[in-house]
Parts: structure tokens; sequence; C-alpha cells
């Protein structure tokens, strides 16, 4: 799901293109460099003209063949009449705006991918399950949105994909719900995602109110938000990570806290399960090295969830481990985690029926 980005020289300011890399895994390649080895698989090319030399443009269109099988976007200023003559010599191209907004540019991209969520879905997952999975991957989108733009998050949306998403795991099971969000091209989205399934079911299995249960489904999808001031080519990158790279994504907690803090609409409890799911409840945490006593019950909840998502989750760097040896690990935690709530999630993990069909709830929703 590569895009390659092409410029000559720095990008401006306020050109959307320095945002792109938080929404699809980009990489950066100067006019100059065009060719079919630095495009690679590219599957969309976003060619950026603002202040493109003659050079530039000479070399990339003696590199033209190097893209032109895949969708290329051209952004200009139609106040600009060199960049309109210069994209216009550049032939097949999809013109935009350079200020069109960054949500039309990223629906432009996708549409140019032919990205399709449900394609490999399996055909054996329920249809509400189906449309809570591209729901809450809609909100994903919507956070990023925000976390980019500081724009308000939509509570409305957010409140809704928590519903479906809790409605379709109770009903449904989450074996169901973990086959269609393992399916997600992106495995930071996916990751919310099962948070989001594992949160709802959890606090069902601990017999929460619907309202704190729906909360803390709300509180998957949001969790990891501040990942989204991080290039996707970082967060999903196929080999290990560098220190470098480790160190920048251990920040997202904070990250998350500057995007957060300001943002009224959201409740403190989303946002305390945002900032402090790496908190640990011997004070050995991060951000801020928290003790028990600053933990809430929804926090902790959300960082067993997080830790053992993480490690049944397939990396391309290794494979996912069994759920009993994700346990094991969980469980040599200690004193880190709430050892009477990990007790209680353990039993529902390794439970026979666990991930299966709840066909109880199914029959008393058939009977209202």
């Amino acid at each position: 799901m590569e895009i390659v980005l092409i410029s000559d020289g720095s990008l401006s300011l306020d050109s959307p293109v320095r945002k792109l890399p938080f929404f699809f895994p980009a990489r950066l390649v100067k006019m100059t460099d065009v060719s079919s080895r630095t495009v690679g698989e590219a599957r969309v090319a976003i060619i950026e003209l603002f202040e493109a030399s003659d050079a530039g443009l000479a070399a990339l269109t003696t590199a033209w063949d190097s893209i032109a099988e895949i969708p290329v976007i051209c952004l200009i200023s139609k106040k600009n009449r060199r960049e309109v003559i210069q994209a216009a010599a550049l032939g097949k191209t999809d013109v935009l705006e350079r200020d069109t907004p960054l949500a039309v540019l990223v629906r432009k991209i996708k549409s140019a991918m032919a990205v399709d969520l449900a394609a490999h879905v399996p055909s054996s997952v329920p249809a509400e399950t189906l449309e809570a999975f591209q729901k809450g991957n809609v909100m994903l989108e919507s956070l990023a949105f925000s976390a980019t733009e500081g724009s308000k998050i939509q509570m409305n949306l957010l409140n809704e994909s928590a519903i479906e998403i809790l409605s379709a795991v109770t009903l449904y099971g989450i074996s169901p719900w973990l086959d269609a969000i393992h399916t997600h091209h992106s495995a930071t989205y996916s990751h919310s995602l099962m948070v989001a399934g594992m949160a709802g079911i959890f606090s069902r299995h601990l017999g929460w109110s619907e309202a704190d249960c729906q909360q803390v489904v709300a509180g998957g999808l949001v969790h990891d938000i501040g990942k989204m001031r991080i290039p996707l080519t970082i967060l999903d990158k196929p080999d290990k990570l560098t220190d470098e790279e480790r160190l920048l994504i251990e920040k997202h907690p904070n990250f998350s806290r500057d995007i957060l803090k300001p943002r009224l609409e959201v409740p403190a409890d989303i946002k305390r399960m945002a900032i402090q799911h790496h908190e640990y409840l011997d004070a050995t945490g991060y951000p801020d090295g928290l003790a028990a006593d600053k933990l809430t019950p929804k926090v902790r909840l959300m960082t067993i969830c997080d830790i053992f998502s993480a490690l049944t989750e397939t990396r391309s760097y290794r494979e996912c481990l069994p759920t009993r040896v994700a346990v094991e690990i969980l469980k040599k935690m200690g004193a880190k985690l709430d050892q009477d709530m990990l007790a209680q999630f353990c039993d529902m993990v390794l439970d026979r029926s666990f991930g299966n069909i709840n066909l109880d709830r199914v029959r008393a929703t058939a009977d209202v």
C-alpha cells in the first residue's frame, strides 16, 4: 500500500504532501532520482510541483516511464501559471489544487489504489462484524485527521463505532472480529481495532456496566492516537526498528497528551487510557512513572489488553505468540499489572469457549 512522493527540493510548509506519511507508508524521491528502482512497487505517485526547476522536470520527464503505469496525482496552485503549464506538459496526471482539503486528497489516493477493506475479509465473518470493522476503520482515519490537522474528535462517530464493535464481539465472539481486523493492510490500525475488541469482551466478562464497556472500547480505538503523529513507514516497518525509531515510538503517549489535552469533547477516562496505558502499578512505566494509586481500573484493563494484543499479533519480523505463551509473559510481569484483573483475563482467554459465538446472547436478543 506504499505511495511515492516526488518533489524537486524541499517541500513547502503548507504542502499536504508533508502529512501523507501519516496515512500511507510513503517514500520521498527527488525528481532527479526517479527511476524504476526508486519508485519500486508503489501504488500511487504524488508529484509536488512547488518551485520545481526546469532541470528537475526534465529529469522527471526522461524517467516518466518509471511511473507511467501507476496513477499519478499532481499538486499545483492554479494561480501559478508556470505550475499549470508544467502539469500539462507531464501528460496523463490527475491535477489537484495544493490547498485541497487533506481528507479529499487521502480519499483520492485510496480511490486510485482501489482500496477495499472488505475484499480480503473471510466470507464467514458476520455482516454485523464486518460493518463494525469498516466503521472502526473510518473512526481511526478520523482520529488521524484530528491528530494531524488539529480538528475536533468526532465523538458521535467514536461512540457509534464503540457500540457496534461491542455488539459484534458480544454477539459473535472475538474470533470473527480477529478474522476481519487481521486482514487490514496496516498493522497499526489492526492493533487498535484488536485492543478495542479485547477491551470490550473483557469488560463484559468483568460484568461492567454497558456505559463502561462502551467507553473502554472507545478507549481502545483512541489509545494509540499519539502514534498518528509518527509516519506509517516507521510504525509498519517490515524490519526490526532502530534504536532511534523505537525511542520515537515510545514518545507516543506524550503525543497523545498533546493531542488530547485541548480536546474538551473527549471524556477524561478516554484521555487517561490513551496517555497512561504504558504505566505500571510499580511505577516503572512511562511516560510519567505513575504508581498504582494513580491508575484507574479502565487504565489497568487497557494495559492488559494492549500487551496481550501486541504479543499475539503477527508482525513482519516475528510470528504471533500462542495465547498460553502470552499469558505466561503477562503473569511474569508480576507487580507491574493488576493481578486480580489479570487472573480474570487469563481465565477468560484460556477458556475453551473463548472466541465462540455467544449463543445465549444471540437468543436473548432475538427474543426482544
